[in-house]
């Protein structure tokens, strides 16, 4: 037996198994490279922001197939912007793979002008807003039904109760101010952005009027400023007619707002 073993013939063998053996593990190794493109991958970019058909281009640079999967109706996007997507940036994938992309729609889609007649105007607005439709103006009228809606206008034009329209559109309230003549306390609004502030206006039956940015230079100077001064002022001893006009000053430097509680105002809006 142990003649065998170290025979000419036995190593000859030994050597032509071990041979094949080593060749076949390399050859499963490689066939397992080019088979899964181990050697082709790529970075998955991140498209948020991008217009569809920029980010098209952008990923036929990288070897990626972009696919719109679904689309979403977003006030503040334009129409085509990517929102989101899958994989997610940053991902290793290999070229040719598909990128799911979720766009913002090019068209808002339309809802049904709910009955807002006779309602108070708190109850009003929380309906339109279920609807995301707007309130541009609230404009008082003689009328017995008193901080109530007794119409609905549309660039001067009445509209009526099941009129179709875009969601965020805006429109003008006509609100009954009684035959009092009643006036209200101008609201607080420190501290708070132009949609915060004109929220709480139009709860009061207020008006927002002029809004100029005095310090933002881009988008995100505007975007995070917030009133540090308003005309007329809050003070409980000034008084307004329902359906006045509020003005208000925004600045992004912080510092500049009046020191309030800036809490127990925001509760106001929910």
């Amino acid at each position: 037996m142990l003649q065998f073993i170290f025979s000419k013939r036995f190593i000859v063998q030994l050597a032509l198994a071990l041979i094949i053996a080593c060749s076949a593990m390399a050859g499963a190794y490689y066939y397992l490279i080019a088979y899964t493109e181990k050697d082709h991958v790529t970075e998955v970019p991140d498209l948020e922001g991008y217009d569809v058909f920029e980010a098209e281009a952008f990923l036929k640079e990288s070897s990626l197939e972009a696919m719109v999967i679904d689309s979403l109706y977003l006030a503040d996007k334009r129409g085509g912007e990517i929102v989101d997507q899958e994989p997610i940036p940053g991902t290793s994938v290999k070229t040719g793979r598909k990128i799911y992309l979720t766009i913002s729609r090019y068209g808002a889609p339309m809802v049904k002008l709910p009955n807002i007649i006779d309602q108070t105007l708190p109850l009003a607005l929380a309906k339109l807003n279920s609807y995301d439709i707007q309130v541009n103006q609230i404009i008082n009228k003689p009328s017995d039904c008193t901080d109530c809606v007794v119409g609905m206008e549309l660039k001067g034009k009445k509209i009526d109760v099941g009129t179709k329209m875009p969601k965020g559109s805006k429109i003008d309230l006509i609100v009954g101010a009684g035959a009092t003549g009643e006036k209200i306390p101008v609201p607080m609004l420190y501290g708070l952005t132009v949609e915060e502030a004109q929220k709480l206006l139009n709860l009061d039956g207020l008006n927002l009027g002029a809004t100029p940015y005095l310090d933002c230079e881009n988008a995100e100077d505007s975007l995070n400023a917030r009133i540090f001064r308003q005309n007329p002022s809050a003070d409980q001893s000034t008084m307004i007619s329902r359906g006045s006009s509020v003005d208000l000053y925004l600045t992004s430097d912080q510092s500049q707002i009046p020191d309030v509680n800036l809490d127990s105002i925001k509760a106001l809006l929910k």
